[in-house]
């Protein structure tokens, strides 16, 4: 039997094809893992991240597309109460949630940066875990500090891979991490 992050990674295998792919499959699929997994945060993690990734960046129908909003806002709010003092958690899901975040149901566009629950989450993953360098990263580049994130990101990527080979095994997290962390360095 494949365990979740096979299943999970099949469908992230499926991302950036030409053709219009079955969401509505992979749908079935994630609403099984949750069923067998509802307290694993990093099912959660995943899934937020293939949603949000399907409804910004892939071809659906109308029809899915409401299906999958629907269900990124459930498993959002499903999720955050469980985890909201997780560190990995507010890392990875508070850096998603700067994008298309009226998906999860929150409207902070108008509101100051401090006062945006992405900017809150990065900042608290940070605070629970200071020395933690990704997570100082994410803090800093969502504070515009660019410079300083700069400094942090060559940090990372020069401590042997630790940081970047911990990314890796997060499945599609991990690597839109990792392609922010490069164009951080591009910038």
């Amino acid at each position: 039997m494949r365990n979740y992050k096979q299943k999970l990674l099949d469908i992230e295998n499926a991302f950036d094809k030409l053709e219009q792919q079955d969401w509505m499959s992979c749908v079935t699929v994630i609403q099984e893992l949750v069923n067998e997994n509802p307290l694993n945060m990093d099912v959660y993690i995943r899934i937020i991240y293939i949603l949000h990734h399907i409804l910004v960046e892939e071809k659906y129908t109308k029809e899915e597309g409401e299906i999958l909003e629907v269900l990124l806002k459930k498993y959002f709010t499903d999720s955050y109460p469980h985890f909201k003092e997780e560190p990995e958690y507010l890392f990875f899901v508070g850096k998603i949630l700067y994008i298309a975040e009226w998906y999860f149901g929150i409207n902070d566009d108008n509101k100051p940066i401090e006062n945006r629950l992405a900017f809150k989450m990065q900042k608290k993953a940070f605070e629970k875990e200071p020395t933690n360098k990704l997570y100082k990263w994410g803090y800093l580049f969502s504070k515009k500090e660019k410079e300083e994130a700069s400094i942090i990101v060559l940090e990372i990527i020069s401590e042997n891979n630790v940081w970047i080979n911990w990314l890796d095994k997060k499945g599609f997290p991990g690597k839109y991490i990792i392609t922010s962390i490069n164009n951080t360095i591009e910038l």
